[in-house]
């Protein structure tokens, strides 16, 4: 079982390596991370030339979509080349908690082929979710979702703020819907730590 790992980021002063460097060793052969730069005000080399430096399982992906939207375009862009088993998103400036892969191989073993959805804490020390099974906008988003790979179907970003929800909501669908979910109470990810 592999994972593709995405991260969308818009500018070089990001806080992009302390989100690489979370998950930089948790990596396992044939698992990936893609960083798709926003390129819509000009190239990211410095991003470009970051990326590139964590190695062979790192790949930097620019992507114009002519306008900005909270990265979800540049999230599309980005599942679209992504060859893992599972799929699992996150902002440049979050991370990975440190045993985040391992608590998603360790589900994937149990659920295999099920849409998982995780807990992250915000930087503003609340937990989502906090509802088992309420499945929301606002209430779930795009880093609780560990998607696997159906039938090249995947889920689809929306330009909006809450466009991540759209992605979740339509990747569950293509499992099987929110009741076919899975829903674990382990945190993977913490945003803005």
């Amino acid at each position: 079982m592999t994972l593709s790992l995405l991260v969308p980021t818009h500018r070089e002063d990001r806080p992009l390596a302390r989100c690489l460097d979370s998950v930089a060793g948790q990596l396992l052969p044939g698992d990936e991370v893609i960083v798709v730069g926003d390129t819509h005000d000009g190239p990211l080399p410095g991003v470009e030339r970051r990326v590139v430096g964590y190695g062979p399982q790192f790949t930097y992906l620019p992507h114009d979509a002519g306008h900005h939207c909270y990265g979800h375009c540049q999230l599309q862009a980005g599942l679209a080349i992504a060859r893992g088993d599972y799929y699992h998103c996150n902002d440049d400036d979050d991370v990975w908690t440190p045993d985040a892969l391992t608590l998603m191989r360790r589900a994937v073993q149990f659920w295999p082929g099920k849409a998982m959805l995780f807990r992250f804490r915000s930087y503003f020390q609340t937990v989502y979710w906090d509802e088992l099974g309420r499945f929301e906008r606002n209430h779930v988003g795009g880093h609780c979702l560990l998607a696997p790979r159906v039938d090249g179907k995947i889920g689809r970003f929306s330009c909006d703020y809450n466009g991540d929800f759209d992605y979740v909501s339509s990747a569950v669908e293509a499992c099987g819907g929110p009741r076919e979910a899975v829903w674990l109470t382990d945190v993977v990810a913490i945003a803005r730590p």
